[in-house]
């Protein structure tokens, strides 16, 4: 191929994954899509410059020409400090993972025991197993699986006989607040040195919103957290603290350990992003929970079991059906894909089943969906796990998609 051809095909990849897409209903609890104004304000001639500083004063700048970025970074780190009621805000990490790797390895010390939600996942226990072989012991924190949250009684149990430095909560299926106040409580008595951490990756929008919990006000010592999920940003990572001692130790880390240059071409966007938040954010994360509940009944009076039903089906933008009936997790996601459905498998407690998935709502709703779609919704989504044949489905599917073409909560 010629040096056009060559260009021709990447641009045609590019068209047919857009036209895809548009003819699909995405489900991905940890996608959004950015408002016209958000992506307007990512600017990539940003991208082509260092930012490099060393600690928490934004002004101590490694290269020249910084003078506007700097005060973007500022302004950006004053709008965040504003939305998330935080003394100090980190927004170099370049995702989540490294948010959470950067804290937990500024914060322990060896030897250092930690307890993490989702154990295997937790960032302790990715630096105790990577090839550094870094001296921490990470333990899992008891889960009850019936309510989808931490098991209180079990855990304060552990932090009492380990007296962990380090405990990290939050997870990747996220129905419900989890209890951070008894946590810390707890903490203080077993080992007054301890820290609490918070990763809020999938709720940081609802928290934004105020629907979900105020994680430092209840006593957090620092939030981890991706800008992309919930929150519909530019993907990165985040870091907020109302202790300069921990945002020190943080930001020592981050630079020039982890990362050099942060991505300068998101802050602008970013910035927009917690605009948008202090202005239509309420209404946002009111809609992203009204809707998930929503879509939680009309499964379950279509026979589909639906985990905390009980308790409300959910508090955040996620549902977990338990599809044990229709087959297997990873199996079935991949055959609703085929249905232009984008959903992924999701582990169960033994105590509750053997197989989910896992929904969220939050781009479905920033792109227009309310109560009244939920029923069709779930009208496809049982098709495609029932088994139907997926040409069949998918022109249902971009029939409901369309629906879903205009950006609500955001500024005109």
């Amino acid at each position: 191929m010629n040096p056009n051809q060559k260009i021709d095909k990447l641009t045609s990849l590019l068209t047919k994954h857009h036209e895809y897409r548009q003819t699909c209903l995405n489900l991905i609890a940890s996608e959004n899509v950015p408002s016209p104004l958000v992506e307007e304000l990512f600017d990539e001639r940003l991208a082509q410059r260092y930012g490099n500083y060393n600690g928490t004063d934004l002004y101590q700048r490694h290269y020249k020409g910084n003078r506007y970025i700097v005060e973007i970074e500022v302004y950006t780190q004053e709008l965040a400090r504003e939305l998330f009621n935080a003394a100090f805000v980190d927004l170099r990490p370049l995702s989540g993972n490294i948010a959470g790797i950067a804290t937990t390895f500024a914060l322990a010390e060896p030897s250092t025991i930690s307890l993490e939600v989702d154990n295997g996942h937790g960032y302790a226990n990715k630096l105790a197993t990577s090839p550094l072989k870094v001296d921490l012991q990470s333990i899992p924190i008891p889960w009850d699986g019936v309510r989808s949250n931490i098991d209180l009684a079990a855990t304060i149990s552990l932090i009492e006989r380990h007296k962990p430095r380090i405990v990290n909560i939050g997870s990747a299926v996220f129905l419900f607040p989890q209890p951070i106040a008894e946590l810390k409580n707890a903490m203080r008595q077993a080992n007054p040195e301890s820290y609490l951490i918070y990763d809020a990756a999938h709720v940081i929008g609802l928290i934004a919103g105020g629907r979900f919990q105020s994680p430092l006000e209840e006593g957090a010592d620092v939030i981890i957290s991706s800008t992309h999920k919930t929150l519909a940003g530019p993907q990165g990572g985040m870091i907020l603290t109302n202790d300069k001692s921990i945002a020190e130790r943080i930001a020592s880390t981050l630079y020039p350990l982890l990362m050099s240059n942060h991505h300068l071409s998101r802050l602008p966007a970013l910035a927009g992003t917690f605009v948008e938040w202090m202005t239509c954010g309420s209404a946002y994360a009111d809609a992203i929970v009204e809707n998930a509940k929503a879509l939680g009944q009309a499964l379950l009076d279509r026979d589909v079991p639906i985990l905390g039903a009980e308790l409300g089906f959910t508090e955040s933008h996620t549902l977990i059906p338990i599809v044990d009936a229709y087959g297997e997790g990873g199996e079935l996601a991949d055959h609703v894909e085929s249905c232009n459905i984008i959903a992924g498998a999701a582990s169960l407690s033994p105590d509750v089943g053997k197989s989910g998935l896992r929904l969220g709502v939050q781009e479905v709703t920033r792109m227009g969906m309310t109560p009244e779609d939920a029923p069709d919704i779930a009208d496809i989504i049982v098709d495609a796990l029932s088994g139907e044949d997926p040409e069949k489905v998918k022109p249902k599917v971009a029939e409901l998609a369309r629906r879903f073409d205009t950006h609500q909560f955001t500024i005109n």
